[in-house]
């Protein structure tokens, strides 16, 4: 049976800080058959169309601006601003990736870890590092050797998943 093994990352604050490091990142995790979903605030189209300028591989795109505007609980103003409810946003990432099977996020927001079932790895700006909430430190100074750290532990995860059924 084939694993549908997938991550997520921030799009601001991780992927937009360090579009170089994180373009070498997605196309060696991708290259190692696992997919990348970029989760952002939005708006969607701002994300794509940064992701595309920069060549960063991805599978999915998804905002929670879009999301919400979709089902009727943002809304956007005449200057490209919007607004969703915080205690909608701060938790809609962690829904996403239950929902959608992510089994590792990375983010810089100390925030919206709190809110996911999903393995959360807070990212560092400054030091390139991410670290998971049981210690464990993945360092993107070194984005090939991030993703083939980032592949084993997914593989991990998934192989526990299984065992679980």
């Amino acid at each position: 049976m084939e694993k549908n093994l997938k991550i997520g990352i921030d799009f601001h604050g991780v992927i937009s800080a360090s579009p170089e490091a994180f373009g070498v990142f997605c196309h060696e995790i991708r290259r190692l058959g696992v997919m990348v979903y970029v989760i952002s605030g939005g708006p969607l189209a701002d994300v794509r169309a940064f992701l595309m300028k920069h060549g960063i591989e991805f599978d999915e795109v998804w905002a929670i601006a879009d999301y919400y505007c979709g089902k009727g609980d943002a809304k956007y103003f005449d200057d490209g601003s919007f607004f969703v409810p915080t205690e909608l946003w701060d938790k809609a990432k962690g829904a996403f990736c239950a929902k959608e099977g992510i089994l590792f996020h990375i983010d810089d927001s100390p925030i919206y870890g709190k809110h996911f079932v999903t393995p959360y790895c807070q990212y560092d700006l400054k030091t390139g590092g991410c670290w998971l909430n049981n210690g464990v430190e993945v360092d993107f100074t070194e984005p090939k050797a991030a993703a083939q750290t980032v592949a084993h532990l997914i593989n991990g995860l998934a192989v526990s998943q299984e065992g679980q059924v």
